[in-house]
């Protein structure tokens, strides 16, 4: 990084200043940079060719070697300079990211964003890592912050360097203040490289109203940085700036002027008002990134702009004056002027150089350091005046406070009205009038007004006077200071929780018939509106009959469905109560709608062939989620997941993993467990997983065990889930077997089931057999689907019982009463109708 050598003497040379006076004897002072001197009408003639000034926020990565040196101060938010990245670890699964924050030592690191996004660090670890526990790098990311007092290389960039000469013991980094960022690659949840931000407390700078050997009160020491604080005081910065910023004695960024130049009791009374609260918080505050290849007057000039102050050069040393109502020390009257000598007064301005509003933008920490618009600030009698808006853009990059911008932007506009200036010569008695004086100048010609005094000059008139005073006067008025309205604050809009759907919308329920033909049996029909809330993964209904609340029946539909048919357990013309309930992903408490009445049409139950729907809902239930399910356990488990850790509060993770690679193979296991504790909830869940890899050739078992609890409104709900799933695949054939359990209970009703699955797909064709048990209240059922179903005792050449093609054949049969409507042969020659009383042969 480019080095800048110190810069002796003011900033500004003073002799030129007097050399249109005749004789001049001395310089006695001047306001050498021109902040609240107008800064307006000097923004308005300068806004074309205007060069970057220094600001407290830089929100892009810088990269490379030509970067300038920079010292953070005050609170500064920046995307940093990346110095380093490496990878390590198998595959190179493991990243280290090196960003450096400041050339000099810095004292905290307050907030980091990735990607946009502010995150939640956990307790610093005992190699000083702190880890990332919300966003989505949660459990993926750590943090170490080193603040530039370091002494060694940091042990884990060396160990870790990839090639091993990377980061060596060398690669201390004395007085730098820099972050690492270190991240484990997962290949479902971290894509590309993280965009990270930081915000920090910059320099601990020397404050001297803390040192007890100047006059002030504390244990601060110009040359003991141990003892240096933080501030975002811009005097204190502007002291420190003026005195030079050194590391191991290289002073590379200041001015390196002596103490005996900056007088302290004229940075004392600068710094107390800055310090002065105003609505709550300090009057000015600065943030600013110290550009040490900028000229001297830019670094300053842009730590004046946060203040409203001007610096006054003089003889006895260079000092700021805030922006704040200052005293008037004298009233001179016309008889106080050197007569014969010349008097400039101008009571206009230039329409060129005036404005009647201001308007701009500052950074905002509350919105990742965006910068967002103050208030403006808009003058309507100078509009009126002017006959026409001239506006200014005026931005404050080194202010965070939306409420001081506005106080500036105000102080900015007012000092551009107050446009008379004048010069004149005053009698030997006012020599001692100096810049930053403030005067009283009651004239019968020109009118009585309060200026502030620019420039001080002796001046010799040989017979008129051996030390007459030359001064140069701008108006002022202490009301310019005056405290602005509050601005409005601006609310940031980040992506936040949506308003979650509490039950389904608009329910219709009416009593049909359900069937087609002849085969007809009663039915409830219920509908809702089509499900928006991308939390709902499902519906829950559950019905019973008004005059038999103990008889409930129940079933669950997804999410996508906004109608349901409700056929088990209902009977014809009688009164039932429905209700529903939403299901979640994430879980969360949600209450049963209030129960609606509908009656079922006069439909007694006709010849009703077993309907496919119970077959098929057996298989979607076993199917239904596995995935997601076994995902999200693993999740819970394994991250700090808001709306989950929100809902519950009190958590306990475990978590055991072991992982192997070698070449193109792995073979990991992981086993998660999670207990949790909410208001009215409870939740404790195990999942356990194992993985063996070739390439894209896969061989896994999961095994998810979930118990959960709810009480919603005094009624407690009690589940208990269990999932195994197998899975094999290599090319296009893939194998998996499913097992689900699961039980239910609630007062007044439950359920209970349990079904197994295996299926096979090899070049696109399935084949599977599933087995389904369910119990639930008034009913029971068994199922079995597969393309063949056989019963043997064991013997190899006989089959009791076979169904094959939907064709059941029973080798040996016993029965005893047979109730039946038609018996008849194989080849429909012989048939029995037992309900007409006859038997029909054919030839």
């Amino acid at each position: 990084m480019p080095f800048i050598g110190a810069a002796i003497g003011a900033i500004v040379s003073a002799v030129g200043a007097v050399a249109s006076f005749i004789g001049g004897l001395g310089f006695l002072g001047k306001l050498v940079i021109g902040i609240g001197l107008n800064l307006a009408a000097s923004a308005l003639l300068k806004q074309k060719q205007k060069a970057p000034e220094p600001t407290g926020v830089k929100i892009h990565t810088e990269y490379g070697a030509d970067v300038p040196r920079q010292v953070a101060c005050g609170l500064v938010g920046i995307a940093g300079h990346e110095i380093h990245v490496n990878t390590f670890g198998n595959d190179n699964g493991w990243l280290q990211d090196v960003y450096q924050l400041s050339d000099y030592p810095c004292t905290s690191l307050e907030r980091v964003a990735i990607n946009g996004e502010w995150v939640t660090l956990d307790a610093p670890q005992a190699n000083g890592y702190r880890k990332v526990t919300s966003g989505e790098y949660a459990n993926l990311a750590w943090i170490k912050f080193h603040d530039g007092n370091q002494t060694t290389a940091d042990p884990d960039l060396v160990d870790n360097a990839n090639p091993t000469d990377r980061w060596g013991e060398s690669c201390v980094g004395v007085g730098c203040s820099y972050v690492i960022v270190k991240a484990k690659y997962d290949r479902e949840k971290t894509v590309g490289m993280p965009d990270v931000f930081f915000e920090f407390k910059g320099a601990k700078l020397y404050d001297w109203r803390k040192d007890s050997t100047v006059g002030g009160t504390g244990p601060h020491r110009w040359n003991d940085p141990s003892t240096h604080e933080w501030t975002d005081n811009p005097i204190v910065i502007d002291y420190n700036y003026r005195r030079g910023l050194s590391v191991n004695g290289d002073l590379f960024c200041g001015m390196e002027m002596p103490a005996s130049d900056l007088p302290l009791d004229k940075f004392t009374a600068a710094a107390n008002v800055c310090d002065e609260i105003v609505e709550g918080e300090k009057r000015y505050r600065c943030s600013i990134l110290l550009d040490c290849t900028a000229t001297h007057g830019n670094n300053i000039e842009s730590i004046m702009k946060a203040c409203g102050g001007v610096v006054i050069d003089a003889p006895d040393g260079s000092w700021p004056m805030i922006g704040a109502a200052q005293p008037v020390v004298a009233t001179i009257t016309d008889d106080d002027i050197v007569v014969g000598e010349p008097v400039r007064w101008q009571a206009k301005r230039s329409m060129a150089e005036l404005v009647n509003s201001i308007s701009g933008t500052h950074p905002d920490p509350s919105q990742l350091w965006s910068m967002v618009g103050y208030d403006p600030v808009v003058l309507d009698g100078a509009i009126v005046v002017d006959r026409r808006t001239r506006d200014l853009v005026m931005d404050f990059p080194t202010v965070t406070s939306a409420r001081q911008a506005k106080q500036l932007a105000s102080i900015y506009a007012a000092e551009n009205r107050l446009e008379a200036t004048a010069e004149i010569t005053l009698r030997p008695r006012w020599r001692g009038l100096k810049a930053g004086d403030w005067i009283t100048w009651q004239s019968d010609r020109y009118g009585t007004l309060t200026y502030l005094v620019t420039e001080s000059t002796l001046y010799s008139l040989d017979s008129q006077g051996p030390r007459n005073v030359r001064i140069a006067l701008q108006q002022r008025d202490a009301s310019i200071y005056d405290a602005v309205t509050v601005p409005v604050p601006v609310v940031p809009y980040p992506p936040g929780k949506p308003v979650y759907l509490q039950e389904v919308q608009n329910l219709q329920l009416a009593g049909v018939t359900a069937g087609s033909g002849t085969k007809l049996m009663p039915a409830i029909q219920a509908s809702w509106d089509a499900i928006e809330d991308v939390t709902v993964v499902g519906v829950e209904l559950e019905w019973w009959p008004t005059d038999d609340p103990a008889s409930r029946a129940s079933m669950t539909v997804a999410d996508d469905q906004t109608i349901a048919v409700l056929t088990e357990a209902v009977v014809s013309d009688t009164e039932y109560q429905v209700r529903t309930r939403l299901l979640t992903s994430p879980q969360r408490p949600i209450a049963w709608s209030a129960p609606m009445a509908v009656t079922t049409p006069d439909q007694p139950f006709t010849d009703v062939t077993i309907d496919p729907e119970v077959i098929n809902e057996a298989t979607d239930w076993l199917n239904y989620n596995t995935r997601e399910e076994i995902e999200r356990g693993l999740d819970n488990a394994t991250k700090d997941m808001a709306d989950f850790d929100q809902q519950y509060g009190n958590i306990q993770r475990l978590r055991r993993e072991a992982a192997v690679t070698a070449g193109n193979i792995t073979a990991s296991y992981q086993e998660a467990i999670i207990v949790a504790v909410g208001p009215g909830s409870a939740i404790a869940q195990r999942i356990e997983a194992l993985e063996v890899t070739i390439e894209e050739d896969i061989a896994q078992a999961v095994d998810l065990l979930t118990t959960e609890i709810n009480e919603v409104d005094g009624r407690v709900t009690a589940n208990a889930n269990a999932i195994t799933s197998l899975t094999a695949q290599v090319d296009d054939v893939e194998a998996n077997v499913t097992m689900r359990g699961e039980a239910m209970a609630s007062p007044g009703g439950g359920w209970a089931r349990y079904g197994v699955q295996v299926r096979l797909e090899s070049g696109g064709d399935w084949s599977q057999a599933a087995f389904f048990m369910d119990a639930q209240p008034g009913m029971s059922r068994v199922i079995f689907k597969a393309d063949e179903f056989i019963v043997s005792d064991g013997s190899t050449d006989l089959v009791p019982f076979f169904i094959s093609g939907g064709v059941a054949r029973m080798n040996v049969a016993n029965i005893g009463t047979v109730n039946s409507g038609l018996i008849q042969s194989n080849n429909s020659k012989m048939r029995i109708e037992l309900n007409n009383n006859r038997i029909l042969v054919a030839d």
